[in-house]
């Protein structure tokens, strides 16, 4: 049994360069199709494959990765880590890091004074955390920009550069996760 292709679910092409308005629009057209009140009936599987289509080709990072495994089968994304994205995540570090410090020492705290007096810091951390967000959608929104090329080498049989790509996307929402999780608490801090 072959690999799902979501882009043939979804009726489109294998392409790096999807508009998210496109995906969305043949996700709907593919779900009416399969509604239960249309003249085809309703299949469990195949609303389930829709939906998986849909959650893969929006995502970009596994848009990439999915479009890796259908031109390569089985392969390892490349894990180096580009320079300025090692700068980028010594920085994201240090903002967890004192995200982490302010959390922990809000709710050590025992009186409504010494959780005031974190306040300001916890708005600091916030901002902290939020321009690191900003450096991540930055790097992210740059990869993401460069599928043109990364599909163009791809159909040379050229796969390194979108799987370096893969990699440090891979680490990019790591991280953007990892911050985003931090927001909450320090909201409530």
């Amino acid at each position: 049994m072959g690999m799902t292709n979501c882009f043939a679910i979804l009726g489109l092409s294998e392409s790096l360069i999807l508009d998210p308005g496109d995906i969305e629009a043949s996700w709907q057209a593919a779900t009416r199709e399969e509604h239960p009140d249309s003249s085809h009936g309703t299949d469990e599987h195949r609303a389930a494959a829709l939906n998986e289509a849909r959650a893969t080709l929006s995502v970009p990072v596994n848009r990439l990765g999915h479009w890796l495994q259908l031109k390569l089968g089985e392969f390892e994304p490349d894990r180096s880590i580009d320079p300025e994205l090692m700068d980028l995540f010594a920085s994201i570090h240090s903002a967890l890091e004192a995200a982490d410090s302010v959390i922990s020492r809000h709710q050590k705290s025992t009186t409504a004074l010494t959780k005031a007096l974190l306040t300001k810091e916890a708005v600091n951390v916030q901002l902290a955390i939020q321009e690191q967000m900003a450096g991540i959608h930055s790097f992210k929104q740059s990869i993401i920009n460069s599928f043109p090329e990364l599909e163009k080498a791809g159909e040379s049989g050229d796969f390194e550069g979108a799987k370096r790509n893969l990699g440090q996307l891979k680490f990019l929402t790591k991280w953007e996760q990892q911050c985003q999780s931090r927001l909450l608490p320090l909201l409530d801090c």
